[in-house]
């Protein structure tokens, strides 16, 4: 993961040995880094854009000139570096001035997320969700990983949940719009992570779990990404986000990203619209975050779980036990317990699982933890990976035996931006500067991980020659893009894309006097297929 802003680039040219040209035709791809330039509208469609969103998300590239103009413009600093929230009036002079500086990176508006709740499921045993997950008689470890729960804010004088330390608090009483009831969505979610086994309410997956509450104020893709890095910075090794959006926000990818690359595993609601044509749903569709779907009582997709591509593991998702403050506990019971479905409660299903394998095998990376989550996972439907299920059910006891699979420590760095100090802080360091050769292992998965980004530097008259091998009976592809690209979506100098078994291999060379930087873009073409990606090895050497 990346920390400054870019080193500028010269002309270079690259040259390819078995490769195609970049204006080829080749199958369709899409760049997971591609920023997003969209302000509000003028004239006739002001109004109305005005009144889809009050605040617009602008990036900037963190430096003090930028910092001057959003204090100049009231734009609000996130906690994400050059991310800023401004209000739509402002957002297009506030962009405006800072393309003018050569400072502008992105800009967006704060869309609104939604929980993935739907309350009041059918009555059963309270005893079917865990069971099914946790084996009986499994010894928990001495202490669980702390869980990060970004939702409503976590009630502590719910029993169950009374280990939570909230650190950031949305407004008391606050109403659901959308039911008009007091929200209990983040103690309900929490309740199942991580509920204490006290012999009173429900019992969590890891139960007693350390709990870090962030209570947003408002569903919004600014708050959200705030209420993430808040978490990872306060410690959380899982984040939990029960919610979800049509649309994509560039700003809460980035936070996804950050958590990820600072230790933590983060789960993600995969949505409840697949009788709605299953749209694509964030922030389950990003790179490294475990998408979980929900199942019924029969261990079959519940009807409304959403499938596809970003769907990495299910959990029961019906009929869930929950805890709920006893003044809403409106079931017709008032014992503080209620039962709902959604693949909002799908998720801390997950998020508990990866707490009690945090704990009981330390030191690995959130990379790793995700790979032995979807590797352990029961097979629900087809062989391997499908729509409906993913890799399957998540099964702790299988994850607590599972081979540890290899380490990607560069993670993350799925865009140039990732690496080239744009999106975070510092640059990644160049893997290859024209030395000795060097061989970089490493794997993409075209769900969860589906291009790796390397910078390379090269003195003036430099050449590189870059040999990209996959694991057998897989494939991998390989890009290279000259220092001044932005984005993968900036037209690539040259493209390698043999079929699997075959190695790629591309020539880089600087024809300028002076030094130069360049990306060497791993990416994963295909369809999801196996829990731990495609395994690589990337040589680097004089060419």
């Amino acid at each position: 993961m990346s920390r400054t802003t870019p080193l500028g680039s010269l002309v270079v040219v690259v040259l390819l040995a078995f490769a195609v040209p970049a204006g080829a035709a080749t199958p369709r791809w899409r760049a997971v880094d591609r920023l997003p330039h969209t302000l509000p509208a003028v004239g006739a469609a002001h109004a109305a854009s005005q009144a889809a969103t009050t605040d617009w998300l602008v990036g900037a590239r963190p430096t003090p000139a930028g910092a001057r103009l959003a204090r100049r413009f009231g734009a609000r600093s996130l906690l994400l570096p050059g991310a800023y929230a401004v209000a739509a009036p402002d957002a297009r002079a506030f962009a405006g001035a800072l393309r003018r500086r050569g400072l502008l990176r992105f800009s967006e508006p704060d869309v609104p997320l939604v929980r993935q709740s739907a309350y009041e499921g059918d009555g059963v045993d309270q005893t079917w969700t865990r069971g099914t997950v946790v084996a009986a008689g499994l010894a928990p470890p001495a202490a669980f990983a702390p869980i990060g729960i970004v939702d409503d804010v976590v009630d502590t004088r719910v029993a169950d949940v009374a280990q939570a330390r909230v650190v950031a608090r949305s407004p008391a009483q606050a109403l659901d719009e959308a039911g008009g009831r007091e929200v209990a969505h983040g103690t309900e979610v929490a309740s199942v992570a991580a509920g204490r086994a006290d012999g009173a309410g429900v019992i969590g997956i890891a139960p007693g779990a350390p709990l870090l509450s962030y209570g947003y104020k408002s569903l919004s893709c600014a708050e959200v990404a705030d209420g993430i890095l808040s978490l990872a910075d306060a410690g959380a090794k899982v984040i939990n986000l029960s919610f979800s959006s049509l649309e994509d926000c560039h700003v809460l990818q980035l936070a996804t990203a950050s958590a990820f690359g600072s230790g933590a595993v983060v789960v993600a609601a995969a949505g409840n619209e697949r009788q709605h044509h299953d749209p694509t749903i964030y922030p389950a569709a990003y790179p490294h975050v475990l998408g979980v779907g929900a199942l019924d009582l029969g261990l079959t997709p519940a009807p409304e779980s959403s499938t596809g591509a970003t769907l990495d593991l299910a959990a029961p998702g019906v009929a869930v036990p929950v805890a709920v403050p006893v003044g809403l506990d409106d079931d017709g019971t008032a014992d503080g317990v209620t039962r709902n479905d959604g693949t909002s409660f799908a998720a801390p299903i997950v998020s508990g699982v990866a707490s009690w394998l945090i704990a009981a095998r330390p030191k690995l990376t959130p990379g790793q933890y995700g790979s032995i989550l979807r590797a352990s996972a029961k097979d629900l439907g087809r062989p391997g990976w499908d729509a409906r299920t993913g890799f399957g059910l998540v099964d702790l006891a299988a994850a607590l035996q599972a081979p540890v699979p290899a380490a990607d420590r560069t993670e993350p760095d799925d865009g140039i931006d990732f690496v080239d100090g744009s999106a975070f802080t510092i640059p990644d360091p160049y893997v290859f500067k024209g030395g000795a050769a060097r061989t970089v292992k490493a794997s993409v998965d075209p769900g969860d991980d589906p291009v790796d980004v390397y910078r390379i530097r090269l003195a003036a008259h430099g050449r590189a020659a870059a040999t990209l091998t996959a694991a057998a009976g897989t494939n991998a592809d390989l890009r290279a893009y000259s220092g001044k690209a932005k984005s993968l979506a900036a037209t690539p100098l040259r493209i390698s894309k043999r079929p699997a078994g075959r190695t790629d291999r591309v020539q880089i060379v600087n024809i300028t006097n002076k030094p130069a930087t360049f990306y060497v873009a791993v990416t994963a073409p295909g369809a999801q297929t196996r829990p731990g990606g495609v395994p690589y090895a990337l040589k680097l050497a004089r060419g």
